[in-house]
């Protein structure tokens, strides 16, 4: 996996010339490698990347079986749950995980359940057109809900490029967004990597040197092991901080009883 989106907020550097003298291309790449960095020491929880799926059913003939879950992403198909029969409106469904997706309750074929949650719905292209947002909405980052009164397609034509006749794909971002301490974080670590690049004295990054003399002979050599770089220990108080407290565990307990089971929704996006 790779970071995708983490926006670079130079807000906290103040002037950074090593930086901004460079062409647009090098400094794209020292924001590249800062953001790469803090991605990696957060444990590669922030930054949103956007996707293309395409949901898929097993068996497209209607009316005897409904949504899996399963989903085309980058070329894999994911499956969904096993077929459970389920009366709706008085009449049997064999429903798997997808079409309902919790004990809410819903209208056969207008939900469907994400694999994994997601941050936005970009768009959702039916049949080439694509699909005004306030035909549907998302639910607790899963659930996308059709709510103009028509259903979501019961299958399509896999074989066809995404876009065409008697097809559908739904256009996502997946992904936490970047904190603005993260962006910040990211302004400051271009710009000291800059300065490391290009032999700045003012590089705030730690430079490690032990000076050795002997009969009037003087050598330097690096000692630096990188200790604590694996955990985002720059030396840099305002990078370390920020890393340290998204990386902290959170101190707390929750009781829940097994005999009950949540129902409500929350609307995500619309």
């Amino acid at each position: 996996m790779e970071v995708c989106s983490w926006p670079v907020d130079y807000s906290a550097c103040g002037p950074c010339e090593s930086l901004t003298s460079l062409p647009a291309t090098g400094q794209a790449a020292f924001e590249d490698m800062a953001t790469e960095y803090l991605w990696r020491w957060t444990g590669k929880q922030f930054g949103e990347c956007e996707y293309t799926l395409r949901p898929c059913r097993q068996d497209c003939t209607a009316g005897l079986s409904t949504y899996t879950g399963g989903a085309s992403l980058n070329g894999s198909i994911y499956g969904g749950a096993p077929f459970t029969p389920t009366i709706i409106g008085g009449e049997w469904f064999n429903l798997g995980c997808g079409v309902c997706g919790d004990q809410c309750g819903c209208q056969a074929g207008r939900s469907l359940i994400f694999e994994k949650p997601v941050s936005e719905v970009v768009s959702v292209t039916i049949d080439g057109e694509v699909l005004d947002p306030g035909a549907y909405r998302v639910d607790n980052y899963r659930y996308l809900v059709r709510q103009d009164g028509n259903e979501w397609p019961y299958c399509q034509d896999m074989s066809v490029p995404a876009g065409g006749e008697n097809t559908w794909s739904i256009v996502v971002k997946m992904g936490a967004p970047v904190p603005v301490g993260g962006r910040i974080a990211a302004g400051k670590m271009a710009c000291e990597l800059a300065k490391a690049a290009c032999g700045d004295s003012g590089c705030a990054l730690p430079q490690r040197w032990q000076t050795i003399s002997r009969q009037g002979v003087t050598i330097s050599a690096a000692i630096d092991l990188f200790e604590g770089l694996d955990e985002g220990k720059t030396g840099i108080w305002l990078i370390d901080s920020w890393v340290a407290s998204v990386m902290k565990p959170e101190i707390g307990f929750s009781l829940a009883s097994p005999d009950v089971r949540g129902t409500s929704r929350r609307m995500t996006s619309s």
